[in-house]
């Protein structure tokens, strides 16, 4: 059954972030942030990490393991030691490794890792594992996260950072984000749902628009990925919750960001239309007189533009459209004072939309 997990953090604008680590832990698949130093990639795990064990210190401690990397960082540091008391005292070899033990693993400046010390987290990627000639050391992470402030320029090919199949950029918040933190210094609280390996084998996709996206995005991904390509759009459907298209446009954004152009103009013009379609229906909605259905009508468009401009994606043709539901509604003019209300409406809803922020919404007064 799926996890509801609880996320307090006061970590302003790491929704998606956390989202991701949640798309980490349901599919058992490396996670890669990237960002600038200070923006809350380390946090963001240890917060999601708390959140699993109820905010008890002593059991993240003792499941979380963080490693900083540098050209010093030997493979040893990795792979363990041999226990010498063990060794001595009851002629057992034992290896302790912290990184095999924790269920939450960090590896932040992964890219300063050496060559051996990075063939040693391919396998505890890949095989989940640590070799030992004969002997093998199962590693139980249910997340594992690399950090960087980027891929190198000269690396960008490089075969061992496709090994992350999931990559999110951690940005820096905003000067308004700021100044909520200083007003409110409260912790955010974050809602996920976990759902588990055997949950997404039961959720189901649209044949022809998974073989639609694997045709567009096939030379933009490594043969490893495309093989994950079902289970990660399964994933992103339950934990964000979204339909096949949306679930298939956010893996894409995830996995193969260069063809998201591409993929929006064959899959997604559909969706845009609906929309659009919806604001042209406004005025006839309106004229009806039924004043609580038209709030409503326009309270599902601006639900569904909140939606769009959340995903990268189509950040852009939400706020186009989002300015034409504007304009039709302070357009039309009524018999009823339901046009005062829903300027007002629509600007309340809009203040609360980051991506809508830009939007000029005149005050009603100026208007009627």
């Amino acid at each position: 059954m799926a996890e509801l997990r609880q996320i307090k953090t006061k970590l302003i604008g790491k929704d998606e972030v956390f989202k991701v680590l949640a798309l980490g832990e349901a599919t058992k698949l490396p996670v890669l942030l990237l960002g600038d130093p200070g923006v809350g990639k380390t946090q963001s795990l240890l917060d999601y990490a708390a959140a699993k064990y109820g905010y008890n210190r002593e059991k993240v401690r003792e499941n979380t393991y963080v490693i900083e990397l540098d050209e010093g960082t030997k493979t040893s540091e990795i792979k363990g030691r041999v226990n010498m008391k063990s060794l001595l005292e009851d002629k057992e070899y034992k290896i302790d490794a912290p990184i095999a033990d924790a269920q939450f693993l960090l590896i932040n400046e992964v890219d300063k890792g050496t060559s051996g010390v990075r063939n040693t987290l391919l396998s505890v990627m890949r095989e989940r594992a640590l070799f030992y000639g004969d002997e093998i050391k199962p590693c139980k992470w249910d997340v594992m996260v690399g950090s960087c402030n980027v891929i190198p320029n000269d690396e960008l090919e490089n075969p061992f950072w496709d090994r992350f199949v999931l990559t999110q950029k951690v940005d820096r918040v905003d000067t308004a984000a700021i100044k909520e933190i200083w007003s409110s210094p409260k912790a955010q609280s974050l809602e996920v749902s976990v759902p588990t390996l055997e949950e997404l084998s039961q959720v189901t996709l649209d044949k022809n628009k998974m073989s639609k996206f694997i045709e567009i995005i096939y030379t933009a991904v490594s043969d490893r990925t495309a093989s994950y390509l079902p289970k990660l759009v399964k994933a992103i459907k339950h934990i964000y919750v979204l339909d096949d298209l949306e679930a298939i446009m956010k893996t894409c954004e995830l996995v193969a960001p260069s063809m998201l152009t591409e993929l929006s103009a064959k899959l997604e013009s559909k969706r845009e239309n609906n929309v659009r379609t919806q604001i042209e229906g406004f005025s006839g909605v309106a004229n009806g007189g039924n004043d609580p259905y038209t709030q409503m009508y326009v309270g599902n468009i601006i639900r569904d533009l909140t939606e769009m401009s959340e995903m990268n994606t189509y950040k852009n043709k939400a706020v186009t459209l989002a300015t034409e539901l504007l304009d039709e509604v302070v357009n039309w003019v009524g018999d009823s004072n339901i046009s005062n209300e829903l300027v007002t409406y629509v600007a309340e809803k809009y203040q609360n939309i980051t991506a809508f922020n830009g939007i000029a919404v005149p005050s009603h007064k100026t208007h009627f």
